[in-house]
């Protein structure tokens, strides 16, 4: 073993780690409102406004072991397969929060973004609360201070407009490595999202008993299986 290998895995583990010693409060306290929504079979809207940040919703949507009831909110402009360049920019826009124009009183919405300073996570969150809607909101603290006051992502702050802040510990810039002279690598935000948002959803179905969660296709009776569960949700969730 290399040693980059091993402090790549150590400063991630290390990351993991203080999410487990430090969010357990605000995991259980997100946990429960998905709970209430599982309970009365109400969906659970899960946005991530960046081009990396959305990769963490699309792990947890149509993903054995979480629930059908998970509805994944898409902005394609933010998407990297759309203009990596032109999703940075697009970001940034002020006021840019059309795909939750349709929350409304009783509705959840979980905004996953790793500095939670952009226009398009600050402008979701807003406007989802200011529609009736609570918001669990997935962001780091160190990675958004570590940003210069000045930088042009800055548009607000988006644990302010949430009514439950898991904070990720994505360090400042993303990465975690030296692979040479100013050269930093080994980026952590994608897989610490990713964790934190299957411990809330294992957390929530631990409290809903009898909520239907999807199973991996590859084992037997998997497509049969989804098959029934899409039917509770057709018709309110379009990507499936």
């Amino acid at each position: 073993m290399t040693p980059l290998l091993r402090t790549y895995a150590d400063r991630l583990c290390a990351a993991v780690d203080a999410i487990v010693q430090d969010e357990a409060e605000s995991i259980a306290a997100a946990a429960a409102l998905v709970a209430e929504q599982l309970r009365r079979d109400g969906l659970v809207h899960v946005h991530g406004p960046g081009g990396h940040s959305a990769l963490a919703v699309q792990d947890v949507f149509y993903r054995a072991g979480c629930p059908v009831n998970i509805a994944p909110l898409v902005d394609p402009g933010t998407s990297l397969l759309g203009g990596a360049l032109s999703s940075t920019a697009t970001e940034r826009e002020r006021g840019r929060a059309s795909v939750v124009a349709g929350l409304a009183e009783g509705d959840l919405l979980v905004v996953v973004n790793a500095f939670g300073v952009n226009a398009a996570c600050v402008s979701a969150a807003a406007t989802a609360r200011a529609q009736g809607a609570r918001v669990i909101a997935l962001s780091s603290r160190a990675a958004a201070s570590g940003l210069p006051s000045g930088h042009p992502a800055r548009a607000g702050d988006l644990p302010s407009h949430a009514d439950v802040h898991i904070d990720t510990h994505v360090p400042p810039g993303d990465v975690v490595l030296c692979a040479a002279p100013g050269v930093e690598m080994g980026g952590v935000s994608t897989v610490l999202n990713s964790f934190v948002l299957h411990a809330v959803f294992a957390a929530a179905v631990e409290r809903a008993p009898g909520t239907t969660v999807w199973r991996s296709s590859y084992t037997d009776g998997g497509d049969a299986h989804n098959a029934r569960a899409a039917e509770r949700v057709r018709g309110r969730v379009p990507q499936l």
